[in-house]
């Protein structure tokens, strides 16, 4: 594998380059993206239709209110519309807790790159607790209790599922946790990606502590990462709190279009779920049969394998897009990540097939 493939594009200080920049690098619009966490079942070609059909009114006139945003999502979590604050996509409830959090702050790493920078960006005193490889990633209550009255924190925030990790806590470990933590000032449970994950949400849990949220991506459920949505829920006066720091038309039209029309899609929306789950099954088996390859377990729909030692991850990421067009996500730019982890994303079975193909090629000339 030639070690001097750098591509510029990954010079940046966002996460990762945008999809449209990764096409005109690769010269091709094909490109399988195993980077961008969407999922692969939703929407149906119904609801696609319905949002074109519509989509001269949406962009015409302005979008509904926040109030109607919170009862379409009360419809489709069953929770009250009181205890939901929605967001222009998940990452604006982060800023805004963040900004508002009570220091020191401790959470997971690896984890979600704005849990991590957006607190070093405000000056803001935060404490790491590292998931372990030998412990398959995962974190017990002990550990978490004991870090934070180690460090003092005021607030502490854990994904669940982990990202990029896929390691989940159980509803009972968050339950323990939540009462643990309860004289804390802010707990968060960043559950962007727990509609992938056999484990209940702790949306409800958290109605009973006046000092936890459960924020929410939505894109990524929806498979509409462009939409710019996501919610947070918490108990009626921290929700008030939150969403009284947002601004007043932050949803844009096209997400509050989705949002109507999802209430005549549930039935289609949760059958897709169990199907991911069952190509997040299968992409492990496969992934498997490459021997040099350790592969982490995972309830989100994604997976992390970590390289032969040796491997320079950014060299194999450059490589795949240049000779097979397959664009996957390295995590050396990850608190707490490593150039030999990679996150996959779950796609259908021939999409696997064909990373795996990929993988035994570019790794054999490794």
């Amino acid at each position: 594998m030639p070690s001097d493939n750098g591509l510029a594009i990954f010079d940046t200080r966002f996460h990762n380059p945008s999809i449209f920049s990764i096409r005109a690098t690769a010269n091709a619009r094909d490109v399988l993206d195993f980077c961008v966490p969407a999922n692969p079942y939703f929407p149906p070609p119904a609801l696609v239709d319905r949002i074109q059909a519509g989509l001269a009114d949406t962009l015409k006139y302005y979008p509904d209110y926040a109030p109607v945003h919170q009862e379409n999502i009360s419809r489709l979590i069953g929770l009250p519309a009181e205890n939901i604050v929605v967001a222009n996509g998940v990452t604006e409830i982060i800023t805004q807790l963040c900004l508002a959090a009570e220091a020191p702050l401790l959470t997971d790493v690896p984890t979600f790159g704005r849990w991590t920078d957006l607190p070093l960006q405000y000056g803001m005193p935060i404490h790491f607790l590292e998931r372990r490889r030998e412990n398959g990633f995962r974190l017990t209550v002990e550990e978490i209790v004991a870090k934070v009255k180690s460090t003092q924190a005021r607030t502490f925030i854990l994904c669940n599922p982990s990202n990029p990790t896929g390691a989940c806590s159980s509803e009972a470990d968050i339950a323990r946790l939540l009462g643990e933590l309860r004289h804390l000032a802010l707990v968060v449970i960043d559950e962007s990606f727990i509609d992938f994950a056999a484990t209940p949400s702790a949306e409800r849990l958290v109605l009973r502590h006046d000092n936890a949220m459960v924020v929410k991506s939505m894109g990524k459920s929806l498979g509409w990462h462009g939409m710019r949505l996501g919610y947070g829920v918490a108990h009626t006066a921290l929700a008030e709190r939150v969403r009284a720091r947002l601004p007043y038309w932050n949803i844009n039209g096209l997400a509050g279009q989705v949002l109507r029309d999802l209430q005549d899609f549930h039935e289609e929306y949760r059958a897709s779920f169990p199907k991911v789950a069952a190509d997040r099954r299968y992409m492990q088996e496969r992934l498997g049969e490459i021997s040099t390859l350790v592969v982490y377990p995972s309830e989100a729909n994604f997976i992390l394998v970590e390289l032969p030692a040796g491997v320079s991850g950014k060299a194999l990421r450059n490589d795949l897009l240049q000779r097979h067009a397959i664009f996957v996500r390295e995590c050396s730019n990850k608190v707490g990540g490593s150039e030999a982890l990679l996150r996959l994303v779950v796609r259908k079975r021939p999409d696997v097939d064909r990373l795996v193909a990929a993988l035994k090629d570019v790794l054999a000339t490794a």
